[in-house]
């Protein structure tokens, strides 16, 4: 809530030359060049291209796949990388079925050592994107999203250019994203040797991703999830792959495979490590549990506010604190997360946020919803009709908190309770950051990058006493280990380890405790509030 989102700046990329003769060299945004030469279509070329004067055909086991008409609304970029010899590049385009190739929007070459006369381009719609440097395995594979990015696309896919990557496995390709159009897809080798079987095992096993090769670089990827994940933190080298693969894994986002029935080398070659992915998969469970931050992890997942069911974490605690047929006025609901479970109750919720006026995200279970700024004096068709008055992980986010306690107090019954929760900034995990220098706001957590205010367990209380109320319990949180392991709140060993850290919290609460969760009664009963 409360969330703006700027228009990124895109840069104008030129339309192609009409002349089927004469190339090009125009500028696009990052320092790259575009070289074009060629304006036929690749759906009207032959799949046979001459090469030192003999003809290269597709080979029979190029598969035609049906596309539907749904395919036909995406716009597809192929991106070659590792395109050193002229003739295995033409013989890698020659290789993709003519039905596959007319799905295609654009064949982009990306190389530094691209010329405007070079020998790659002359080749039926092809396109060089030219690094002014060498930027490496990961700097190319950026510069190519930023390319996708600017022009539109909808999907990237990325290939050697030197026939490594079977191009006759872009259909399967094409046929995926048909079926799972913002996912993340690899294409996995046909024999994998153990360390590659390994790496697959630990990722299932650190990360839950169940793909049987991790290590490929032969990949599709969406360019509204791309959008989403800052890769321009990955790496250069070649671990960028395992890096963007976590990236994909931390926004949730779907992650699948098609088969091969080739098997190439190993796309991890020349990384700093083959053990690379292990390093990223544990190097992010760290950031999970804050003890390292790393900002290549701090994804975009549009709703950062999800319903946690640990009996240990606030939404629980705040649910089970309301009696059964009550009315709420939930201030700053979100999308109506609290609604559903406390409907089961019998309770009747309504909702106040600055959402979108049209409530498409909004939870059916929801009473009533009005979209109000909480900043602002909260003006609502209603009286003094609520039992209890919830702001759940809210009073961090707005500048005006007395205002908005006050909102609290306008609509409470003599005797109706609010219950409000907040992060507590002195959690052990922070007092060890601030000691060695550390104290980075991201998308979600205690430092939340939208909050504006952060509290300790006294500065909380008092915050509250000041507004008229009258504090009568204290619960706390423990850390959301649900979170952390991507648990459904019922697993049983996190179930142990929460209750475990939990006790720890109670006993120990400036200390230990993640959430602070207040119920207190108004002292100071005015009409107006």
């Amino acid at each position: 809530m409360w969330m703006s989102s700027e228009p990124k700046e895109t840069a104008a990329i030129p339309s192609r030359s009409t002349s089927p003769t004469a190339s090009t060299v125009q500028s696009v945004r990052g320092g790259f060049e575009t070289l074009s030469i060629s304006l036929l279509s690749l759906t009207k070329a032959a799949i046979g291209v001459e090469l030192a004067g003999r003809a290269v055909d597709a080979p029979c086991c190029a598969k035609a796949v049906r596309i539907s008409i749904a395919m036909k609304h995406l716009r597809i970029g192929l991106f070659l990388f590792d395109c050193i010899d002229p003739l295995r590049l033409q013989e890698t385009v020659a290789r993709i079925a003519a039905e596959v190739a007319s799905e295609i929007e654009e064949i982009v070459i990306v190389d530094d050592r691209l010329q405007a006369d070079s020998a790659l381009l002359a080749i039926p719609e092809v396109r060089g994107l030219r690094a002014p440097r060498d930027l490496g395995y990961g700097g190319a594979r950026k510069a190519a999203f930023e390319y996708a990015s600017a022009r539109g696309f909808d999907h990237v896919i990325v290939l050697n250019g030197d026939g490594s990557h079977p191009p006759e496995l872009i259909g399967s390709f094409l046929a995926a994203i048909e079926r799972s159009p913002h996912a993340l897809i690899v294409a996995t080798r046909q024999k994998l040797s153990r360390i590659d079987r390994l790496e697959a095992f630990l990722h299932s096993r650190i990360l839950g991703i169940r793909i049987r090769d991790p290590r490929s670089g032969y990949r599709a990827y969406p360019v509204s999830a791309l959008g989403c994940v800052p890769y321009q933190l990955c790496a250069r080298d070649r671990s960028f792959d395992d890096q963007i693969l976590v990236q994909f894994r931390a926004l949730d986002a779907e992650i699948c495979e098609v088969e091969s029935a080739e098997t190439w080398g190993d796309d991890r070659a020349g990384s700093p490590s083959t053990t690379s992915g292990i390093v990223a998969s544990l190097d992010y469970r760290l950031h999970q549990l804050h003890f390292s931050r790393r900002h290549r992890y701090m994804v975009d997942e549009g709703v950062h506010y999800k319903l946690k069911l640990s009996p240990t974490g606030s939404h629980t605690q705040i649910v089970e604190a309301i009696n059964s047929g009550s009315q709420v006025l939930d201030l700053g609901c979100s999308q109506g997360l609290l609604a559903r479970p406390l409907a089961e109750k019998g309770v009747q919720v309504t909702g106040v946020d600055l959402g979108a006026e049209t409530g498409a995200e909004l939870v059916s279970e929801l009473t009533a919803y009005y979209s109000r700024d909480l900043d602002l004096p909260l003006e609502l068709p209603v009286a003094r009709d609520f039992d209890y008055v919830v702001v759940a992980d809210v009073i961090e986010h707005v500048r005006n908190r007395s205002q908005l306690l006050r909102n609290a107090r306008r609509y409470l019954k003599s005797g109706g309770r609010l219950i409000i929760s907040t992060p507590n900034i002195a959690i052990w995990v922070y007092r060890l950051s601030l000691l060695v220098g550390r104290f980075e706001y991201g998308p979600r957590g205690v430092l939340d990058e939208t909050h504006v205010h952060l509290y300790t367990g006294a500065t909380f209380r008092r915050e509250v006493e000041n507004a008229g109320f009258e504090i009568l319990d204290q619960r706390v949180t423990a850390l959301p280990f649900e979170v952390v392991f991507e648990s459904t709140g019922r697993s049983r060993a996190v179930g142990l380890l929460a209750g475990f850290y939990h006790a720890v919290a109670r006993a120990w609460p400036s200390m230990f405790a993640y959430q602070y969760i207040l119920e207190a009664r108004i002292t100071t009963f005015d009409e107006d509030a």
